[in-house]
């Protein structure tokens, strides 16, 4: 009552509305409702707003993966240096002959080895580049032995794009006590905060959801896995583990300290570290010689398999020696890959025949097949159900809407009461008419319902035609796929776009960089005798870096960590290069304005390369960033 005049008219329209309602029209108001609703969804249809249900699903899911990936850079994690290198094996030997074979190491890092189930699925929600278990290389079998010396090692292909993200190998070319033939980042672990706020580089106050742990708390730690490398080995639904060995993280974090010796390879999934026999041990047991244990009538000590290995962590601190806002940059770098990585391998870890048992793979199908077609039928009837009034098909909906707008008129005139006893007092009348026909009347009707009967089965069921006509979630879908493929690849861009400009200006600090054509010869099989050119404009994504012009072949090959195409550095002799003769005589009028070519030392020596500008601003642009970087290269 602090206002008593709308309160007053509040209760007398409340009053009014009580006594002047009568359940007897109670049917209308459920059909009134439904017919309100489906306006709306119309309105929705005629408005465009229908289709944004199928066609923005995939923006919508890029949008939410971009957040997990930022919600894990929300705060600045720094990075530790993980070195593996000086590999060796010893008493290996296959366990069904006990053969010497041909071996190889993989050496892996699981960010969540020493984690529970509900912690793992805890952490993987927090972080999620810990959502697998990352490749960091893996050995070259040097042949069959059962005492190999691994010399040469590979890395694997997300350490690869991790490097040729990263503008240059100052991460990996840090000062090292372990004479490391990898190196691989590890991101600092993080841990829920509770939505603390927190100081930016920028000196703005950002809310994260995050903090940071230190390494010694790290559920993480690094596996050495001895494979066979034999053919069979090299699909995963046979068994190619001959045992691993587990060093954690927290352990080489707390030491500061290279691990190296023997270790007693155990079985997979392990997360104990059994250390091997000492050299001395091996000594003594040779200068003892195979007669002398003979001779005391004793049985020769088991040989257990067992690897050698130097492995060593840094984690003092930042590892660069630039501004805190690279080293940022950085971490988010080495952040996205990882989830990508971590996302790529949770896609691909669908139940299949790979890694499962065929026999339990044919079961199932043969007996789920026929309740999964079942289930299918009445999912399929249930949507077509929903689609009749959503404007999925629009004359269907626009029919039903006339007959429940129709009925709800009906209802909201005559007393429901009444349209039921109406309704009732009808499929009585009807029965009690055809009981009591004559028995010529009855013999017709039954010949016209068969007449009916084998007419419908010809045309088949109106009805039924026309419910099926209805479309499903799944055909709905189908249609508007590659227009919600489009507006996700466009999301995709943007999102691209932006992370682009933020690596080229605060990581690689590009002097200039573009989209540019390049020169190049055609191959042999592709000159007609027809063509005045012997060689096309290729497409290309190019950046000034330090005294270096480096291209590769598009935006998203920069973006996703492929190789560079090539690169040229400015030294000695370097810079512009005007155009020769020939150069004059094959552009034409058009290029020549827009045409820069640039040298220095390539890969093999002095190269020289010529590029097409798309505007003579960027052309100008380019040659004073050159003219820039040779003179101070000079």
């Amino acid at each position: 009552w602090d206002n008593p005049k709308i309160t007053g008219a509040s209760m007398i329209i409340y009053i009014a509305v009580i006594l002047g309602c009568n359940v007897n029209y109670l049917g209308a108001l459920p059909i009134g409702s439904l017919v309100v609703y489906m306006i709306y969804l119309g309105y929705l249809r005629v408005n465009g707003h229908f289709k944004e249900r199928w066609t923005f699903k995939e923006k919508k899911l890029l949008i939410k993966s971009e957040n997990e990936i930022e919600k894990n850079q929300s705060i600045a994690r720094p990075v530790g240096l993980l070195q593996v290198g000086d590999l060796q094996g010893k008493n290996l030997k296959s366990r069904e002959l006990g053969l010497p074979g041909s071996f190889y190491t993989s050496v892996l890092y699981d960010p969540l080895r020493y984690a529970d189930e509900e912690m793992k699925s805890l952490l993987v929600k927090i972080d999620t580049s810990s959502g697998c278990i990352h490749e960091v290389g893996a050995t070259v079998s040097p042949g069959i032995t059962s005492a190999p010396v691994w010399s040469h090692m590979q890395e694997s292909p997300e350490l690869l794009r991790l490097k040729h993200l990263l503008p240059d190998d100052r991460l990996w070319r840090q000062e090292k006590e372990v004479d490391a033939s990898l190196a691989y980042p590890i991101l600092q672990p993080i841990a829920e905060d509770g939505g603390f706020i927190r100081k930016a580089i920028d000196g703005s106050q950002r809310k994260t959801e995050v903090k940071l742990m230190p390494f010694e708390t790290s559920f993480g730690a690094v596996v050495f896995q001895v494979r066979f490398s034999d053919v069979l080995g090299s699909f995963q639904m046979f068994d190619n583990v001959l045992g691993e060995v587990v060093i954690p993280l927290a352990k080489l974090a707390g030491s500061g300290k290279a691990v190296e010796g023997w270790f007693r390879l155990v079985g997979v999934g392990s997360k104990d570290t059994v250390p091997g026999e000492s050299n001395d041990h091996s000594e003594k047991s040779v200068e003892m010689g195979e007669d002398t244990d003979v001779a005391d009538g004793k049985i020769p000590a088991p040989e257990f398999p067992e690897l050698y290995l130097r492995v060593q962590f840094s984690s003092k601190g930042t590892l660069f020696n630039n501004s805190v806002q690279s080293d940022t940059e950085t971490s988010k770098v080495i952040c996205e890959e990882l989830s990508r990585t971590a996302s790529i391998v949770q896609e691909n870890n669908g139940i299949g025949v790979i890694g499962s048992s065929l026999n339990t793979i044919n079961t199932v199908r043969t007996l789920g097949g026929k309740l999964q077609n079942q289930i299918s039928v009445v999912v399929d009837i249930l949507e077509r159900i929903r689609n009749a009034f959503n404007f999925s098909n629009p004359r269907i909906t626009v029919f039903i809407l006339l007959s429940l707008t129709l009925l709800w008129i009906v209802l909201a005139l005559i007393p429901t009461r009444f349209v039921v006893l109406v309704s009732g007092l009808a499929q009585y009348g009807t029965n009690l008419y055809i009981k009591f026909r004559s028995p010529q009347a009855k013999k017709t009707l039954r010949d016209e319902l068969s007449d009916k009967r084998l007419d419908s089965t010809r045309k088949g069921n109106p009805f039924e035609n026309l419910f099926l006509s209805i479309p499903t979630d799944e055909d709905l879908r189908r249609t508007y796929f590659w227009e919600a493929r489009r507006l996700g690849e466009k999301e995709r861009d943007k999102f691209a776009e932006s992370k682009r400009q933020i690596r080229l200006e605060k990581l690689w600090k590009a002097k200039w960089h573009g989209a540019l054509k390049l020169k190049e010869k055609k191959p042999e099989h592709a000159i007609s005798p027809s063509s005045s050119r012997k060689w096309n404009w290729e497409p290309l994504f190019g950046l000034l870096e330090g005294h270096r012009f480096i291209w590769w072949r598009s935006e998203k090959h920069f973006d996703t960590g492929e190789a560079p195409l090539g690169q040229i550095f400015f030294a000695g002799h370097s810079g512009l290069a005007g155009l020769s003769p020939l150069d004059l005589m094959e552009l034409s009028n058009e290029e020549i304005p827009l045409v820069v070519s640039i040298f220095g030392r390539g890969p093999r020596g002095q190269q020289k390369i010529t590029l097409l500008t798309h505007s003579t601003d960027a052309k100008d642009s380019l040659e004073a960033a050159v003219l820039n970087v040779s003179i101070k290269a000079d």
